[in-house]
């Protein structure tokens, strides 16, 4: 992969037809009038994005994702006003990489041939199991009917570029399951699957199950005999593992989300959005009202900025980077080996500790995780905090 610095941009839609039981993101129910109210007030927040951004607004933006909450229950119309306002204000790629995340179920081929025309050219699909019975149990409104038809009509509409995501070890679930599953998606031939383990989170519904005593979750043995036995299966249907939870086709990585993994500059717009420009860490407020009014006075909804120290901005580059199957080099971060290990003088035994382990390579040009130090890769990437 090359690393690419052309920021991207990153556009948060709030809403969902209902919430799922796993699901800790920004988002909830919505109406037409609501939506285009929202529709509004994105526009004008890259209008006064651009007026506060002169040096990243003439900057080369490559990629736009916009995620959710669910994306797919703006119009094509709407989505078409957005990418028009930005490509208005910012200097967007003739060929940028335009995500829009959806789920089964709120497609229809009208508004999938909508989404092309406005030029949306990669859609990435929230199928999360081709099993109903473990559909019904992560809340979900789709049947695994609707992802079969959903992606033959994304073809149909003109879509070469395809995500589908996947959960494994959801409570019901199992190795078996799951592989059932990985063949279903696979069969459809997506280029790009991401194969994510189910975290339970506060504030979901899983939660409240779990604090009542109501949830049983899946041990850690099976969760991780699932993500190999899984990645294994991926890789012989011809997907390139190229981070700990992402598989594709050679060539179709997502450009958006590997700006996330190597500290490249974004801009986030919507409720709740943050961005990551000149070092500095911003995030718009989280009340949909007060996103409203802050559009209405022409000012920019930020909660909160956190300029990045110099030590935040190595500790993160190591902490995103070795998420990367290939991991870091030292001249992305720090320079030479030297000077890296220089930097982290205090966990050079512990980190050589886990290299005689088998969980990490260290080379002279940087370090990345085995596939038995992805178990415990949380563990590993704390030392570098």
């Amino acid at each position: 992969m090359t690393t690419n610095k052309n920021p991207g941009i990153y556009v948060h839609i709030p809403f969902c037809v209902r919430k799922c039981k796993y699901c800790a993101f920004l988002s909830g129910a919505s109406d037409e009038a609501l939506r285009e109210r929202y529709v509004k007030a994105l526009c004008e927040e890259i209008r006064i994005r651009t007026r506060l951004m002169s040096d990243l607004a003439h900057g080369v933006f490559d990629t736009i994702f916009f995620g959710g909450g669910t994306p797919s229950l703006l119009t094509s119309e709407q989505t078409a006003r957005i990418i028009a306002e930005l490509r208005v204000n910012f200097n967007i790629d003739s060929d940028a990489e335009i995500t829009l995340e959806s789920n089964p179920a709120t497609l229809s081929m009208e508004s999938l041939k909508g989404y092309r025309n406005a030029g949306v050219n990669r859609l990435s699909m929230g199928v999360q199991s081709m099993d109903n019975d473990i559909l019904r149990r992560l809340g979900r409104i789709h049947t695994a009917g609707d992802v079969i038809r959903d992606v033959q009509n994304a073809r149909e509409a003109g879509f070469d570029n395809i995500n589908l995501d996947l959960i494994f070890a959801v409570p019901g679930s199992s190795l078996e399951t799951t592989l059932m599953d990985i063949e279903a998606v696979t069969g459809l031939e997506p280029e790009h699957i991401s194969f994510y383990s189910l975290q339970l989170e506060e504030g979901t519904a899983f939660f409240k199950e779990f604090e009542r005593g109501e949830f049983t979750e899946v041990s850690d043995e099976i969760d991780r005999a699932t993500y190999h036995a899984g990645a294994k299966f991926l890789k012989e249907k011809g997907y390139e593992h190229y981070e700990i939870s992402n598989f594709s086709k050679h060539g179709y990585e997502s450009r958006h989300n590997l700006k996330y993994w190597e500290m490249t500059p974004y801009l986030g717009l919507g409720l709740g959005a943050s961005s990551f420009i000149d070092n500095n860490r911003i995030m718009n407020v989280c009340s949909l009202d007060e996103y409203f009014e802050f559009n209405g006075k022409g000012l920019a909804p930020s909660a909160e900025a956190h300029e990045n120290s110099e030590h935040d901005n190595v500790a993160e580059a190591v902490f995103t980077g070795l998420r990367k199957v290939e991991g870091i080099r030292y001249e992305d971060v720090l320079g030479s080996y030297e000077e890296f290990w220089e930097y982290y003088s205090d966990v050079f035994e512990e980190a050589h500790e886990y290299e005689r382990e088998g969980k990490l390579v260290i080379g002279e040009d940087g370090m990345r995780l085995t596939d038995e130090g992805i178990d415990i890769s949380n563990s590993i990437m704390a030392l570098f905090v």
